[in-house]
Parts: structure tokens; sequence; C-alpha cells
């Protein structure tokens, strides 16, 4: 299973103390939300990023979410475990000044991480903690899930810590989103490579179909970043133009 090492930084749950678990009863879901979990635990199993578990003391439901391309996406409910963790006060970036730190560059290239957070393993003392039920049984996370309080913060930690020498100067991250930002092509790609190198040294995998190297212009944060400045976003210039007028005063 690649990943970072757990020996240089795995996500720890802070459960305060007198927290009592709490272990859901299982929900009832229909036929083709039971389908789409299935082959989504046999997927987990098959990366290493699940095992079974018996006994958990801690156990949550699955929500299955439906995505724009119609496929299910399956989430864990972590309600009782999240309100048992206190809040991670580790700083994120503010969009705003993000944004206008990348734009009025010559060249970007934006990168997104594949399975961000499953690239970070979970504490072996917590796994237990993240147990999910399903028709097939009980089973927790090995590697750091969505919907945990925190692992946006440990993700953060962990970009700044690998990239600390880059970011500020000719990178910035926003947890898993990164793009890195040059007036002159030579620097780009040397710039590319250091970044290239820091992902294979830390096995971190990126997501093909979601990167742009060498681009002009492209979108960044739900803002459209290009060499000129900060310019509307077409996506949601669109949803205005397609927007019906007004028949009547009232809908004015």
């Amino acid at each position: 299973m690649p990943g970072i090492d757990p020996r240089f930084m795995c996500h720890h749950l802070s459960v305060s103390l007198g927290s009592k678990p709490v272990a859901q009863k299982k929900r009832r879901q229909g036929e083709e939300k039971r389908k789409s979990i299935k082959e989504e635990v046999g997927k987990l199993l098959a990366a290493g990023f699940v095992r079974e578990v018996q006994y958990p003391t801690w156990l949550a439901n699955v929500v299955m979410v439906k995505k724009a391309n119609g496929r299910w996406r399956m989430c864990t409910d972590y309600t009782a475990l999240n309100k048992a963790c206190p809040k991670d006060p580790y700083p994120l970036p503010n969009i705003n000044q993000l944004v206008d730190e990348v734009s009025e560059h010559a060249l970007l290239s934006f990168m997104d991480a594949y399975s961000g957070y499953n690239q970070i393993r979970m504490h072996p003392a917590d796994e237990e903690k993240t147990a999910f039920i399903i028709e097939a049984g009980a089973f927790c996370y090995k590697v750091m899930p969505f919907g945990l309080k925190n692992v946006g913060a440990t993700y953060k930690r962990l970009m700044d810590k690998v990239f600390k020498e880059i970011i500020g100067k000719d990178m910035e991250v926003y947890v898993d989103d990164m793009v890195v930002k040059s007036s002159k092509a030579e620097t780009h790609y040397h710039t590319l490579e250091r970044v290239f190198t820091i992902l294979r040294k830390n096995q971190l995998r990126l997501n093909p179909e979601k990167c742009s190297f060498g681009v002009r212009a492209d979108k960044f944060l739900g803002f459209m970043l290009t060499e000129r400045g900060i310019e509307a976003n077409p996506d949601k210039c669109q949803a205005i133009i397609n927007m019906r007028s007004p028949q009547n005063v009232k809908e004015v």
C-alpha cells in the first residue's frame, strides 16, 4: 500500500476523556445502495485501506450520496466520534490571499492528490475507532478516511512539512490542491522537477485526470486564474446566462 511512511506521519484521534463509545445500529439500505456499498468495500479491501474488525466499541453507519455523474459515493457517519474529538487548531491558508498569490503568473501547473486522505495511515491504536457496519460485517479504516474530524488539518500539516522549501515561493497548497506558479518556463520546469522528486520520495500519488501542467489559465478553488489576474469563472457565468428571464414583477 503506497503512501506516507507512518513513522513520518499518521493520523491520531484525540478522543476527549470521559467520552463514551457510540455503536450505531445498522440502518437499512435499498438494493441499489447495498450493491454499491459491496463494490466499494471490495475495492477498499483490495487496496488495503480497510480491514474486517470484531467487537468494535465505536461503530458507524455508511451513508450513500449520489454524485453528479449518477454514481454513488460511500461516506461514513462519524457524527458521534467527531463530537468526542476536539478541533485541531492547525491553520488552513486564507483562500482569498492564496488566490492573489497565484494569479498574474505566466505559467501555472495544477495538481490534485489521488485519494489524498487515503495516503496517510491511521495510527494503529485508533484504527478500530473508525469502524463502520454493512451487510457483510464490520470494517475499520487503516488509512485516514473522509468525513473524520481534523483530517484536513492533518493533511495540511503533511503538505507543509514535505513542501516546506517551496510553499510560499514557487508553490501554493490548499489541503490536497497544489499549484506551481512561475514567470519563466525554465523556472517552472525546475520547480515541477523538485515537486515530482518530493512526491516520489514520500510515495504520494497524483490524480492525472485532475492535473494540468504548464497552462496560462485554469480554475483554482473556484476562481479562474490567468496571467492578467483573477477573472470570472466561466462555469458560474454560464449558470447566470442560462437563468430564465423574469416573466413577471414578482420574479424580478
